[in-house]
């Protein structure tokens, strides 16, 4: 029985074929960049998230007000850190003042390329009754350990637990913190696609908002 041999493809097949192939990649690549981008942020929230009941329970179990507290680098937040603090009620500022690092704690790193913005306040801040961001920032902790050559600030942004488990210095108000990407973010912030993350003053409970520009 004759074999035939087999045809070789055409330099017009192979054109289509390329070309189809070029079309099918310019469409699936943006949207699994997408999905790639959305996983990075997810991801760098639920670890907040995780640390947010963390440092409820610790406030609880130890009847002390602890403190995740924020480290800048650069045009935002990249890490944070359980401490626990006490309460300057003498002060007209509410003041929080530094103690110590919780026991057993370190520094947690956001995932690689995310952040949360320093936006004036307005992606590390409290919500107003109406849900919208307000400009006050979080309460700051002072005092901090200097010698620590990790944090060379005396002051920095914190979410703030009581002992009864309540958020503190919110004024009855949900915190948001907004996360972003690093290389996706522009000069005008406001521009800049943001996954917040929100967090209810009374309960603590946590929940993801509309991703926002």
């Amino acid at each position: 029985m004759r074999q035939h041999a087999a045809r070789p493809f055409t330099l017009v097949e192979l054109i289509v074929v390329m070309g189809v192939m070029m079309l099918l990649a310019a469409i699936a690549i943006p949207a699994y960049g997408s999905l790639f981008s959305g996983r990075k942020t997810t991801l760098a929230a639920n670890k907040l998230n995780g640390a947010v009941l963390e440092a409820r329970a610790h406030a609880v179990s130890a009847k002390i007000y602890s403190a995740l507290v924020f480290v800048k680098d650069g045009a935002g937040y990249k890490s944070f850190r359980l401490a626990e603090v006490y309460h300057d009620a003498d002060t007209d500022n509410d003041e929080y003042k530094w103690r110590r690092w919780a026991p057993g704690s370190s520094f947690v790193l956001l995932p690689e390329n995310t952040m949360i913005p320093d936006d004036s306040g307005k992606d590390l801040g409290t919500t107003s009754g109406e849900g919208k961001v307000g400009s006050g920032r979080l309460p700051d902790v002072t005092g901090i350990n200097t010698k620590d050559k990790v944090l060379t600030t005396t002051t920095a942004p914190a979410i703030i637990f009581k002992p009864n488990g309540q958020l503190a210095g919110t004024d009855e108000n949900n915190v948001v913190v907004r996360f972003v990407e690093t290389n996706r973010y522009k000069a005008n912030a406001s521009q800049t696609p943001k996954l917040p993350l929100n967090i209810n003053w009374l309960t603590c409970k946590t929940k993801f908002l509309d991703p926002v520009q």
